[in-house]
């Protein structure tokens, strides 16, 4: 039993460790990195690249992977094939938050996908990656 405990609890200290990156700047190239995958539908790869960088466990990024794929068919028949990716802003909250968002252009339609760092200490990770349709909030 104490065997079972001790290995569960390794694998759970891995599981939330995530390495950091330095500087602000390898945050963007990350993103960018990942939108090249996931304007491919290669969401699974793309999120892997993520993982290192977010203390998430593992399991929950594959699922956030899967989820993406069972709904991306819905994605495509609305809004037709892809057409192209375009870069449309960051925010900044302080000196701990940063975020970008992408344009995943469709021949009927686009959705933006959102990426958030956060820097608790002396480097970033991951804390975020989501998309969404409404882009009301692109003209506020």
């Amino acid at each position: 039993m104490r065997i079972w405990l001790t290995v569960f609890i390794l694998f759970l200290a891995q599981s939330v460790y995530a390495e950091g990156l330095k500087e602000v700047s390898e945050t963007k190239s990350l993103s960018d990195k990942i939108m090249q995958h996931f304007i491919k539908e290669e969401f699974k790869t793309g999120l892997g690249i993520a993982k290192k960088y977010w203390p998430m466990p593992e399991v929950e990024i594959d699922s956030l992977a899967n989820t993406i794929n069972t709904q991306w068919s819905i994605v495509r028949q609305k809004f037709g094939s892809p057409s192209g990716t375009e870069f449309i802003g960051q925010e900044k909250v302080g000196k701990s938050f940063i975020r970008y968002y992408y344009l995943h252009k469709f021949q009927n339609h686009a959705i933006y996908w959102r990426f958030t760092f956060y820097k608790p200490n002396d480097v970033w990770k991951v804390n975020g990656i989501t998309y969404r349709d409404d882009l009301d909030f692109l003209f506020e």
